[in-house]
Order: structure tokens, then C-alpha cells, then sequence
């Protein structure tokens, strides 16, 4: 099998570019699969972030989309357009001369035209975040009404673009449907696989709660300090720790100054060792106002961590059964999320019961049984052909 990866570049942090490595990685080691990577922003001098496999081939276009965000409106759209007819030609160049017999988009540039891109192979994309990201990206930082309408055009050109490839990959049943009331009959669903493999898995008897992922507003860190401040009135003992970088570290920071929790509330930055940091930790929580499959939520879940969430519109709820593997509490209610920690704190005996179940139920989310469901979807698309 053939196939041709398409992604903005692979220097960045994100789970995105997590979840390809590993992905390409096992399909060249296991399956033996012929694997190219392009990209469209990525620098040939600059890193690649996670290990890549060296036998999966990369083909770097640096047309350098990013470079013409800063541009105004139509000198914007002049350069995205002819940047897009440059990345067209180029594309359908690569895919004739090494005969691929798949393409997969990761919802780059190349979505927009990859549907009507006149190549004998199969067209398809894969998605990582919700269909509403972008109105809940703008909601998250009150950005106005001009640029929520904006983004709503935005899904709407993905939309139709998403309904000329021969399948769509989701990564939530929930946001599946919401692709399907729009009239995309071609999705289909499949989770991210869990990176851990045997992870080490703790007594849950340390007075320590973790959170991970970047520090931005959609994350609801701090909605999080304020959930402590009520939690470190019944429980002054114990310490939270988030791990993660972002544009929110001084705002958070003095945040936890002003509430006084600067000796119990932690921001660690980035870890190599986040399965350590897990083990050391009793329960794993998560604050964000929206989602799309949490791969933190799996990665504590794996490590035998009950979970207390927000029921933000997509991810939590496919992975946590209230009362059973964790807690899932209102949207944004602070006291909400304080109590159902509070809970957890106050009863070792409960933690141990919920993470058992949390572990149990990780345990669909390994790499061997996500990629083999890829691998069945690649042969069904291949015999269609």
C-alpha cells in the first residue's frame, strides 16, 4: 500500500503531529507500507518534532501559507490564491510520478481542492478537531460577531469540500452526526490511539491532582484556579500541577499569585516523562470549554487515573461514564468541578474503584486496535478502486 500524507509541517508540539508520526511509523514497521509525508509550511532546515521512522519519505513544498497571514485582506487572498494554484499543480505532479494509492489530507490547504483534483487515487481526509472549533475558538476569546460569521463561511467551504472525497475520518461519534445532519455521507469514525504502552500505574494515595495541555483560553485554566480556590478550602493539603506551555503562562501565573495558590497550584511547562507524572498523581482533571477527543484524558485514563471533567460539547462523554470511570459535571461550573474533586479526595477507596475502570476502558484506545481499523479502511477504499 501506497499512501501520500499531506500536513501544514511537523515542527510543532501538537497532538496532531503526534498522532501521524506514530501512525506512519506503525504502518511502515508493521505493515510494511510505502509512506510519503508533504508538507506546506515546514522548512527544510527545521525539525521534526516527534521520531519519524526513517524509511517514511518526506517532500517539503515550503510555500509558506503562514508567511501571508499577517497581510491585508486582499493582498491575504491574492497570495492564498495563488499559493493554492502552486500547491495544485505541484500535488497532482507528486501523486501521477509515485503512483499513490491513497491520499489523505490532515485538513491543510490541500481539502479545498483535493475532491476535485483530477488523480487515480483514492481522496480522503482525517480531521482532529470538532466541526465547531472554529465558533468555539472565537467564543473562548470573545472575538466579535464579524469573524464568527467569518468562520461559519469557513465551515460551510469545508462542507462542501469534505463531501467530494471518498471518505472523511472524525475522531468523535458526536461530531460525526453533526457532519452527516450537513449532508456528508461518506464519515466515518475513528479514535486516536493511546502513545502508552504498559505505562506505570500509581497507588492513587498521593495528594496530587494533574492537568495537561496547552495554556490557552480553550483549556479554561483558569476557570480551573478558581475551582481550586474552593477546593484548597476543604482539601489545603493538596497540590494540582499543570503541565503545559502557552500564551496564557503570566496571566495564570499572577492568576495563582492573586488567589493565593502559589504553594499548591504548579504550572510544571513541558515534561518527557509525562507517564511518570501521572503515576505520582491520584486524579487527572480537565477544565476545557471545548474539544475534540482529549488525548490527555485517554493517556491518564491508561495510566489507571479517574478522570473529572467538564461536559464540554465533544470528546469528555465518549470517554467518561459519569459515576463509573470518572465524573462529568456542567459546562464552566466551578463549583461543580470542586465538588466532584472533593469527592474523589475525600475517598481512596473510590479513586481506586474508578480508576480500575478508567484503565479497563483505555484499553480500546491501543495502537494495535485503532490501526487496525485504519488498515481496514485503507483495503475496503483500495478494492473500490
Amino acid at each position: 500500500m501506497k499512501l501520500l500524507y499531506c500536513i501544514p509541517a511537523l515542527y510543532n508540539t501538537g497532538g496532531m503531529e503526534r498522532v501521524l508520526t506514530e501512525k506512519v511509523n506503525f504502518l511502515v514497521n508493521i505493515q510494511g507500507y510505502d509512506i510519503t509525508i508533504v508538507t506546506t509550511d515546514h522548512k527544510e532546515e527545521q525539525p521534526i518534532c516527534f521520531p519519524l521512522d526513517k524509511r517514511v519519505k518526506l517532500v517539503h513544498l515550503q510555500l509558506d501559507y503562514v508567511g501571508h497571514f499577517a497581510y491585508p485582506l486582499i493582498k491575504k487572498y491574492i497570495a492564498h490564491t495563488r499559493k493554492q494554484r502552486v500547491y495544485k499543480k505541484l500535488l497532482k505532479q507528486l501523486i501521477d510520478e509515485q503512483g499513490f494509492d491513497i491520499c489523505i489530507s490532515l485538513c491543510g490547504k490541500e481539502v479545498d481542492f483535493l475532491g476535485k483534483l483530477d488523480v487515480a487515487c483514492v481522496k480522503m481526509a482525517e480531521i482532529h478537531f470538532a466541526m465547531n472549533v472554529r465558533s468555539q475558538f472565537l467564543e473562548a476569546r470573545h472575538i466579535g460577531l464579524l469573524w464568527r460569521w467569518i468562520g461559519d463561511i469557513r465551515t460551510a467551504q469545508l462542507v462542501r469540500s469534505v463531501k467530494l472525497l471518498n471518505k472523511f475520518v472524525v475522531l468523535t461519534e458526536q461530531d460525526a452526526r453533526q457532519w452527516r445532519n450537513k449532508g456528508c455521507t461518506n464519515v466515518a469514525v475513528i479514535h486516536n490511539p493511546c502513545p502508552f504502552v504498559n505505562p506505570p500505574i500509581g497507588t492513587l494515595e498521593t495528594k496530587r491532582v494533574i492537568s495537561v495541555g496547552r495554556l490557552e483560553p480553550q483549556k479554561g485554566y483558569d476557570m480551573l484556579i478558581e475551582t481550586w480556590q474552593i477546593v484548597a478550602k476543604k482539601f489545603p493539603d493538596w497540590e494540582l500541577v499543570i503541565f503545559g506551555n502557552g500564551q496564557d503562562y503570566e496571566k495564570l501565573k499572577q492568576q495563582i499569585k492573586r488567589c493565593d495558590l502559589e504553594s499548591i497550584v504548579h504550572l510544571c511547562g513541558t515534561t518527557d516523562t509525562l507517564e511518570t507524572e501521572y503515576a505520582k498523581s491520584s486524579i487527572y482533571v480537565m477544565s476545557s470549554r471545548y474539544e475534540g477527543l482529549p488525548m490527555s484524558l485517554i493517556e491518564s485514563m491508561s495510566c489507571g487515573l479517574p478522570v473529572v471533567s467538564f461536559d464540554c460539547e465533544q470528546g469528555p462523554r465518549e470517554l467518561i461514564t459519569d459515576g463509573e470511570n470518572g465524573f462529568l459535571v456542567a459546562p464552566n461550573d466551578t463549583k461543580a468541578l470542586a465538588d466532584a474533586l472533593c469527592r474523589l479526595m475525600a475517598d481512596t477507596s473510590l479513586r481506586k474503584t474508578m480508576g480500575a475502570k478508567a484503565k479497563e476502558f483505555s484499553k480500546s484506545f491501543t495502537t494495535d486496535k485503532i490501526m487496525a481499523q485504519w488498515t481496514d479502511l485503507f483495503n475496503q477504499l483500495k478494492k473500490k478502486t
